[in-house]
């Protein structure tokens, strides 16, 4: 039996050209998003422009009945200077969306990561929204569930991303922007 291991052990080592003194090189399986990143660097530098909307992205971008981003953010209870702050990243963060626009991967970059904040956000912050938990346990819940997630993909599959470079004020851009889309509130409407 352990022959036959042996056999096998040095048929890969032949197989993958490995010496004796010399570590296995691990094939690893590269994810769908750090292939998006890794196209859009190359969309970018060989300037290979997109013309159209993906559909994944368009639904992010359509505006849906409800009110206003500011007044879902004073009925969250955010004060005058957080809503002004916070409409100045989600404006901050349009404009980046409308500058990348153009690139296919970048498209499909923000539909997953609108999707993976919207998810986040009805999954941990909405339930808190619903207890009529205080402010500061909301914003907790949204930098340490929502924020801190997507960061955490973005560093590991955008490794080598030379285009988007989103931080922390990108991520609440976008929960904002999904704000004033109205795919995202800050108070339980259904029970006003």
């Amino acid at each position: 039996m352990s022959q036959n291991v042996d056999n096998n052990e040095n048929l890969i080592h032949n197989q993958l050209n490995i010496g004796e003194n010399q570590a296995p090189i691990y094939l690893t399986k590269q994810t769908r998003f750090a292939k998006r990143f890794e196209k859009l660097n190359m969309e970018v530098a060989s300037d290979e422009r997109y013309e159209g909307v993906m559909e994944s992205l368009k639904y992010y971008l359509t505006r849906l009945d409800g009110i206003d981003a500011t007044t879902k953010l004073e009925d969250g209870g955010f004060k005058e200077a957080e809503v002004i702050e916070a409409i100045k990243k989600k404006e901050k963060f349009a404009k980046r969306l409308e500058l990348n626009k153009f690139y296919e991967s970048a498209q499909w970059i923000d539909s997953q990561l609108f999707a993976k904040i919207k998810m986040n956000f009805e999954t941990y912050v909405l339930p808190l929204i619903y207890d009529n938990s205080s402010k500061h346990e909301i914003m907790r819940e949204v930098v340490s569930k929502v924020v801190e997630p997507v960061l955490d993909l973005i560093n590991l599959e955008g490794e080598n991303d030379e285009v988007l470079n989103y931080n922390a004020d990108d991520i609440f851009g976008m929960i904002y922007y999904l704000t004033g889309q109205c795919h995202l509130n800050w108070k339980n409407y259904d029970s006003v």
